[in-house]
């Protein structure tokens, strides 16, 4: 994880991907942020040697591949499993079956999508914050 990093948000629904986005951009953090909106692309984009990635939002309802079927690709792929990125699921649904799943998964947070910005904003600030301190193996720290 490069703390300088990429934030992914990995959203097929373009309003949600975007307001995380701003959310992101009006907490100032320099870190640049990209939308994938199709689910099925983001293993091929994660595996270019210019992406470090330090955070990855990920819906898990999305058509073609679920967030919770890429969370498994990026677990089973060594490359990718060794960069140490935080993976956090976002969704509307909040159910103990989803949430349950997320974790089996190995996320590293589940959090439900706001509609109140101050609070979505909030919330995003303590994640990314988090993240900033925390301590992790890294092939190359930052």
């Amino acid at each position: 994880m490069k703390k300088d990093g990429q934030i992914i948000i990995i959203e097929d629904d373009r309003d949600d991907g975007d307001i995380l986005k701003e959310v992101i951009e009006d907490l100032g953090y320099e870190n640049e942020v990209i939308i994938l909106p199709d689910s099925t692309l983001v293993m091929e984009f994660l595996q270019r040697p210019e992406i470090a990635p330090f955070l990855i939002f990920s819906d898990i309802n999305m058509p073609k591949m679920s967030g919770y079927e890429l969370r498994d690709e990026v677990l089973a792929d060594p490359n990718l499993s060794d960069k140490t990125v935080p993976y956090i699921f976002f969704s509307t649904a909040s159910d103990p079956d989803t949430i349950k799943t997320a974790y089996k998964k190995a996320a590293q947070g589940f959090f439900t999508k706001l509609s109140n910005y101050d609070d979505y904003k909030d919330v995003i600030k303590k994640i990314i914050e988090y993240w900033k301190a925390a301590k992790v193996p890294d092939k190359d720290p930052s």
